[in-house]
């Protein structure tokens, strides 16, 4: 049954002119993980829920996301990318662990709302501009993590136009800069103005209900009017398509990392 499945998945995808892909937040890296690490529970324990040190915690994500290569994610990513290898593709993705940007695929066809670790922001958003990570504080934190410096010798980074706290740039934010992805956006509803009566092989994973109004109500949209569309909704608990469109889609009630990971051993 999962051969069958996984054959129809890629005979649609041959035969699709077009490829979009959504990537929802049960994609998400799982930051609980980051509690399996001894010296990261330290760290918790030692600033608590103390606010001058709460700044910490994602550059400590920042340095697990950098030296863990080689799991299950990267292995999904990889996998997605051989499946749309040579296909006219582009993927909007609500993850914020930048995985996307390590697994070869094109840049270009990538926007990222959310944003991630890859720039810095004002806190107010005083310039609407960003910034890239003063590599300093980065390495003062990870000094940090090895018992190489004390907490209290770490300085939080603030800007330079007006002195507020530097961010990363993610979407949480005070006032989040959303010129880090407007430029792509543009280049995403631009390309969606040519899926129009194509052949499109919609590949939605892991896309839940936090910002359903990005991925999935336009997702819908899309294939209720393109009626060449195709869509693959895979997703632990809400996967089901509505009437209107449940005859030019699947539901898989799966988790979408392991399905791409299955995918690439099959």
């Amino acid at each position: 049954m999962e051969s069958d499945r996984l054959r129809e998945l890629y005979a649609r995808l041959e035969d699709a002119e077009l490829v979009l892909v959504g990537i929802g937040e049960d994609f998400q890296y799982d930051w609980s993980a980051l509690s399996e690490d001894e010296r990261y529970r330290e760290i918790e324990a030692e600033i608590g829920s103390a606010e001058p040190y709460r700044w910490i915690v994602p550059f400590l994500q920042k340095m697990v996301l950098s030296q863990i290569r080689e799991d299950k994610w990267l292995r999904a990513y990889r996998s997605l990318k051989s499946l749309i290898a040579g296909k006219n593709y582009f993927i909007i993705s609500l993850c914020m662990d930048d995985y996307i940007y390590e697994a070869g695929l094109e840049e270009n066809r990538v926007v990222t709302p959310c944003g991630g670790f890859r720039k810095m922001q004002c806190d107010d958003n005083c310039s609407h501009t960003l910034s890239d990570m003063p590599q300093d504080c980065y390495d003062a934190v990870l000094q940090y993590y090895r018992r190489e410096l004390p907490l209290e010798a770490l300085r939080e980074s603030v800007c330079g136009q007006c002195g507020s706290k530097l961010r990363f740039n993610q979407l949480g934010v005070s006032r989040y800069a959303e010129e880090g992805y407007l430029d792509q956006w543009n280049v995403y509803t631009k390309w969606l103005q040519g899926t129009v009566n194509k052949k499109l092989c919609v590949l939605e994973l892991g896309v839940g209900m936090e910002y359903p109004s990005v991925i999935r109500f336009p997702f819908e949209k899309i294939l209720f009017y393109n009626q060449k569309a195709y869509m693959y909704r895979i997703h632990p608990t809400l996967y089901h398509l509505g009437e209107e469109i449940s005859d030019r889609g699947l539901g898989i009630g799966e988790n979408p990392v392991d399905f791409l990971c299955d995918a690439m051993r099959t």
